[in-house]
């Protein structure tokens, strides 16, 4: 068959599928005889209509052409989406199941963007109609059986994800994970309400990471990210047992602790400009009464206008 019969025949493949399969009736009964029976059983196909919007890649239309039904469950808690493909190519694909995933996650996203989702999901249920030239179809309809470690994608099926949760885990177990510790032990405290209860946990886990010999920057990360997140006065407890207990950490901290220093100062001079400025005072006078610069003030000034 000539390449322009071949192209010639797929658009008429595509033209009667979708002819058949786009009759309410005879896509209730297509679904009644290919669907999972326990699938059909959730479903109210009376309910069955048809949703606008097509989720093939371009470069792939003039091979497949898609239909999405969608029908309500019988017990009325949500919906289900029939997500049909109409593949016409005659080599059929490997990756069938990685396509057909993707648009699975394109129907979710437009159900979530209609509908303004935030609970649950509805069903999505993919069903390919192959009519191609290799009989039977010859590659995995299971996404799993495109991956090269088949015992272990077993474990980690698509969707699910591992779940390092800090907020259960004690803080005697966090300091059972050496240098990691540090890194746990702050994420896990970081938004306590009185930091002080933590201060021993933090040094605790400090200590620990030295004591394996933690990389020098990833102390340092960890002391600036602390300024960064919670108040100067909040961390002198913390600084003053490090300074007082590790030698190698006490040039750090203490520099840390004079940015801070700097910082406080800094801080106190601008509010006393700000507050000379709201009361008119002019601007050459605070300048001299506060030591800051014509841009700091000039900065000041424009945040109260």
């Amino acid at each position: 068959m000539s390449k322009s019969n071949d192209n010639n025949l797929v658009k008429k493949h595509d033209e009667l599928s979708r002819k058949f399969l786009t009759d309410i009736g005879t896509a209730r009964d297509f679904l009644r005889l290919h669907l999972d029976k326990d699938i059909v059983a959730k479903c109210d196909l009376d309910t069955l209509t048809i949703e606008s919007g097509s989720y093939i890649e371009d470069d792939l239309k003039k091979f497949a052409s898609d239909i999405v039904y969608k029908v309500d469950l019988v017990d009325n808690t949500s919906c289900a989406y029939v997500y049909m493909l109409i593949e016409h190519q005659s080599r059929p694909e490997k990756l069938m199941p990685l396509r057909i995933l993707r648009y699975q996650l394109a129907i979710l996203q437009k159900h979530i963007d209609e509908n303004k989702v935030e609970g649950d999901l509805p069903l999505v249920v993919p069903m390919v109609f192959y009519n191609g030239k290799a009989s039977p179809y010859p590659y995995a309809t299971d996404i799993k059986e495109l991956f090269a470690d088949r015992e272990i994608i077993d474990k980690l099926p698509l969707g699910n994800f591992g779940l390092v949760d800090l907020t259960i885990m004690s803080n005697e177990e966090i300091l059972e994970h050496g240098k990691l510790a540090l890194l746990e032990m702050v994420m896990k405290h970081i938004h306590v309400r009185d930091f002080r209860n933590v201060v021993r946990y933090l040094y605790n886990a400090v200590y620990i990471a030295h004591d394996n010999e933690i990389n020098k920057s990833l102390f340092n990360s960890f002391l600036h990210y602390l300024i960064n997140a919670r108040n100067k006065d909040e961390l002198k407890p913390l600084f003053e047992q490090i300074t007082n207990n590790i030698n190698e950490y006490k040039g750090d901290v203490m520099t840390y602790a004079e940015e801070l220093r700097k910082e406080g100062r800094q801080e106190e001079k601008q509010e006393i400009a700000r507050e000379l400025l709201k009361s008119g005072v002019d601007k050459s006078i605070v300048a001299r009464a506060s030591h800051l610069t014509e841009q700091e003030l000039e900065q000041i000034q424009n945040s109260l206008n």
